[in-house]
């Protein structure tokens, strides 16, 4: 264990979170982006993030690209999310990607649907009431 002990996390990424809204024709839709990894030690950061997306009746898009690693933790914080919000959630992340993976074989897909673009995820999001911008 001695010389690569703590080489195993050394290369984690700060988490960054941003949220923005844009106005659809069913109501505000929050955009929620995450860049960095979303473990124990952060993911209430993104929690926090989520809940103040609560009230856009459009929906909430969670942009997961820039994030390479997320654990249970994280997953948790989603599906908590998915629970709570008063509008429908759906989340970009490829189907490649570490989290792309997690979320399929978490078999989430009814609870958090999975996008790969922010076009598809406004699409669907348009098919609840409320309609992608231009």
């Amino acid at each position: 264990m001695g010389e690569h002990e703590g080489e195993m996390r050394a290369t984690s990424q700060p988490l960054q979170v941003s949220a923005e809204r844009r106005d659809a024709a069913g109501g505000q839709v929050a955009i929620v982006r995450a860049e960095g990894e979303v473990d124990l030690a952060n993911a209430e950061e993104l929690s926090g993030a989520l809940r103040a997306a609560t009230g856009h009746e459009g929906g909430v898009v969670l942009d997961l690209r820039e994030v390479p690693f997320m654990d249970s933790t994280g997953l948790k914080v989603i599906l908590i999310a998915s629970r709570d919000l008063q509008a429908p959630l759906v989340v970009i992340a490829g189907a490649g990607s570490a989290v792309g993976r997690l979320l399929d074989l978490a078999g989430v897909a009814d609870r958090v649907p999975r996008f790969e673009s922010e076009d598809e995820a406004f699409d669907a999001l348009g098919s609840h009431g409320a309609e992608s911008p231009a």
